[in-house]
């Protein structure tokens, strides 16, 4: 299969912001996939080689492209260089090296999919002496080859600049109307994605054995299962009204892992699918002593004890998150893992299973230990019971409750109402903290022109469209060694102009890519005339007084950001708070 005809589907993904149109562009797409193909095509319109829980990276830096793109091209590295500075895209500089190229030599063999697929997984996988060599040597041989256009998006590709603006649901949407003429299979291609974190194999799953076999998908340990989140309410009374009876969980400030067992294995992963199990050996080795099961997915929060057995911060927790010197912060932040979910065990899919069932087995299954622990529940039917356990639960430090429907089952990659969270922080106007995702910065003035930063330009995720929505400039909150830290990051993931992907009226000082996630707290939600979030008669929501909590969220990626969906939500509970 010839890659220009990817090349020429990236033309098209890239040319129209349109959902629908992407859809039938992508549908169109697929009837010519072979389906012995179509697992590493799925992979490569994501932007992706494997999933991001395999733990395969290109990380294709800047100057290396360059490089490559130069021995290619019989340009000069100084050229090139300049050519970047002037254009600020490697794609585009890549475009116009092989044109010159090819109006010189008039020749370039034609790319197949499977040979940029092969080069590119040799990439991102050569280490040890040598290896840079080597990857300028794998990439100059596909920029060789190349015509213009299929360069342009292999300089993109590998330095994580694909302007396709595609998200997994369009692909999903894509894959039903192939298979069955519509979005009606939707739901259980939805599901599959859910429960494996890999389109790629549920896609190869559907052309190879169609969607019976789809529907058949089952948790599968080292498959991480994009998690269930939970909806908000602004207080008890609001909670035993939507539930009734509900399972009431302490909500703890802390790490939310997945943990996966398969005989004496065992792996760990983020919220974000990343697999971190060097870095969390203590839970490791409890689960292979505690927890009562020779195959089991189960869930909980980690959260640091400091030496009287209180719990911590959530910035002190979060440094266990490293790759450097793990046993020495796994005895400084020693951890305690609050089971809370059971999704697998032993061959049986619990997911499908009402919580109070996945419950009782989970508590069947944790033994005695320091290190895991069953998170305490209580069953609650009153509000005043409710606001009690709330308080208490405050009182000790954590953030606030978790109440859980007994009846319901264990909603993969959605938000809900089976969950349904209350913090502490909803005793402010606004009733909430929120992520957001940094999409731009600015220069310091005054005192801060020596730190080269002055603030943040945020945005919140739109599902529907697959956009950042502008929220936020966020000026206040930051000390010294955080506005250092911000530029030196910040700096790496400049682009020349604002990406596809964000919705911004403000035009900041430097764009970046959006894929940083930070922490925010301000006094209220505000309709605003410059900001895109919840856009509805020429105005958007904006964030009143917005400061900084904390440093960069590395424990969540991009789209696991607050939603335009929850910033609607929790205006509407701000309003209703206020009458």
């Amino acid at each position: 299969m010839d890659f220009s005809e990817l090349v020429a589907l990236y033309e098209k993904l890239e040319s129209t912001p349109k959902r629908l149109e992407m859809t039938d562009y992508l549908a169109a797409y697929f009837k010519e996939v072979p389906k012995t193909k179509i697992r590493r095509v799925v992979y490569l319109i994501q932007g992706i080689l494997v999933p991001e829980h395999q733990g395969v990276e290109l990380g294709v830096a800047d100057k290396l492209c360059m490089r490559a793109i130069a021995n290619a091209s019989g340009q000069s590295i100084k050229n090139i260089e300049a050519a970047f500075r002037k254009k600020g895209d490697l794609g585009v500089v890549a475009q116009d090296a092989m044109s010159k190229k090819t109006q010189t030599t008039l020749s370039s063999s034609e790319l197949s999919v499977d040979k940029v697929y092969d080069n590119l997984f040799k990439v991102a996988t050569a280490s040890g002496a040598g290896s840079q060599d080597h990857k300028i040597k794998l990439l100059s041989e596909l920029f060789s080859s190349s015509a213009p256009l299929e360069a342009k998006a292999i300089a993109r590709f590998v330095t994580g600049s694909l302007r396709l603006g595609v998200a997994e649901p369009t692909i999903i949407d894509a894959l039903s109307v192939w298979s069955v003429g519509d979005k009606s299979a939707k739901e259980d291609l939805e599901r599959a994605f859910n429960l494996t974190s890999d389109l790629g194999w549920v896609a190869e799953t559907l052309f190879e054995k169609g969607m019976e076999s789809v529907k058949t998908f089952s948790p599968t340990p080292f498959h991480p299962i994009r998690p269930a989140l939970a909806e908000r309410l602004p207080s008890a009374e609001k909670i035993i009204e939507k539930l009734g009876t509900a399972s009431v969980e302490a909500k703890y400030d802390g790490l939310r892992l997945q943990v996966h067992k398969k005989g004496d294995e065992v792996r760990i992963y983020s919220r974000r699918q990343e697999n971190v199990t060097p870095m969390f050996p203590d839970v490791v080795a409890a689960t292979k002593k505690q927890f009562a099961a020779k195959d089991a997915i189960f869930e909980g929060e980690a959260i640091g004890v400091d030496a009287a057995g209180k719990f911590v911060a959530f910035q002190e927790t979060v440094q266990r998150k490293r790759k450097h010197g793990v046993a020495e912060a796994a005895q400084q932040i020693p951890l305690k893992l609050f089971c809370f979910e059971l999704l697998y065990a032993d061959g049986r899919d619990l997911t499908n299973e009402p919580y109070q069932l996945r419950r009782e087995e989970l508590e069947k299954r944790v033994r005695k230990g320091t290190v895991l622990d069953v998170a305490a529940t209580h069953l609650v039917s009153d509000s005043k019971e409710l606001e009690t356990l709330f308080d208490a639960f405050v009182g000790e430090g954590l953030e606030g409750v978790m109440a859980k429907d007994l009846e319901a089952p264990y909603v993969a990659g959605a938000r809900k109402f089976a969950w349904i969270k209350l913090k502490r922080s909803y005793a402010s106007n606004l009733a909430d903290s929120l992520d957001v995702v940094v999409i731009g910065f600015y220069y310091g003035k005054g005192k801060r022109t020596k730190f080269g930063f002055g603030g943040l330009l945020t945005a919140v995720y739109d599902e529907s469209s697959n956009q950042f929505k502008s929220i936020a400039k966020i000026g206040t909150g930051f000390n010294e060694e955080q506005m250092s830290a911000f530029r030196e990051l910040l700096e790496k993931d400049v682009v020349p102009e604002k990406p596809k992907n964000v919705d911004c009226l403000i035009v900041p000082d430097e764009w970046v890519k959006p894929k940083h996630v930070v922490t925010v707290v301000a006094d209220e939600l505000t309709r605003s005339p410059t900001h895109t979030a919840g856009w509805k008669d020429q105005e958007g929501l904006a964030l009143r007084f917005p400061r900084l909590k904390g440093f960069v969220r590395e424990d969540k990626a991009a789209k696991q950001a607050t939603t335009v969906k929850e910033v609607l939500d929790l205006y509407d509970l701000q309003r209703s708070r206020s009458g």
